[in-house]
């Protein structure tokens, strides 16, 4: 990945995913924390009495929403198709989908309840922690910009990609509907799965030689080159 280096890459995972289960532990072990409380009473309270920052909230957290999420993988998965890159097709599918599996489990383990600070300014179910919007739209917008990367895109779609769930799980937090530690936790598991993900991806690039490392600077070049030998 251009914006973290391979030697970093490893470091970047174990970090996240630490910090990830470190934040679900203390949420599960205790009640919310001054950090907590301070950030949703400043965010979720100006939310609550001006409604022009609530509606922008909505339309982050309409981003995140199932729908939104799935009708980009959907559309992501045609178009790997149509462009002949199955193993593309795969990833979208298989990186969001396990993502959202494990974490829709770990998030029913942990069961913690939503803040009750404030009306909730969205509908919600389920427990709290991690936050799905964010877990999830910090692996679904990512992977589909990198296939855009692969496939000649530029590397700002990373940017804005990773943007979005930042946005995503801010409106979350406005909305009244997870804690701030919910929302840090949302972000840094789906970094720490999507970063695995791609790491599984170069490996099995690199080992079987298939298809190009997902992560390489020039992706297409490789992946091209083999459509051109193997036409199948």
């Amino acid at each position: 990945m251009s914006f973290i280096p391979s030697r970093l890459r490893c470091g970047t995972i174990i970090f996240s995913a630490t910090l990830c289960l470190l934040i679900g532990w203390l949420t599960a072990s205790s009640a919310p924390g001054k950090f907590d409380l301070e950030i949703l009473r400043l965010i979720g309270g100006f939310a609550s009495h001006h409604q022009w920052f609530a509606d922008i909230a909505r339309l982050g957290s309409f981003a995140g929403n199932v729908s939104i999420r799935v009708a980009c993988i959907l559309v992501t998965f045609v178009v790997m198709l149509f462009l002949r890159d199955r193993a593309g097709a795969i990833f979208v599918l298989v990186a969001p989908l396990g993502g959202w599996a494990f974490f829709s489990f770990l998030k029913c383990l942990i069961n913690r309840p939503r803040p009750l600070i404030f009306f909730h300014l969205d509908h919600v179910s389920g427990a709290s922690f991690p936050s799905g919007h964010s877990t999830n739209t910090m692996i679904v917008y990512p992977v589909v910009a990198l296939l855009i990367r692969r496939h000649g895109g530029g590397t700002w779609w990373i940017y804005l990609s990773i943007a979005i769930a930042l946005f995503v799980g801010f409106s979350r937090i406005a909305l009244a509907v997870h804690w701030p530690s919910d929302v840090l936790g949302g972000w840094t598991a789906g970094f720490a799965w999507l970063l695995i993900c791609c790491q599984i991806w170069d490996r099995w690039a690199i080992k079987g030689n298939t298809v190009s490392p997902l992560l390489d600077k020039n992706p297409l070049s490789s992946t091209v080159n083999n459509y051109e030998q193997d036409p199948r």
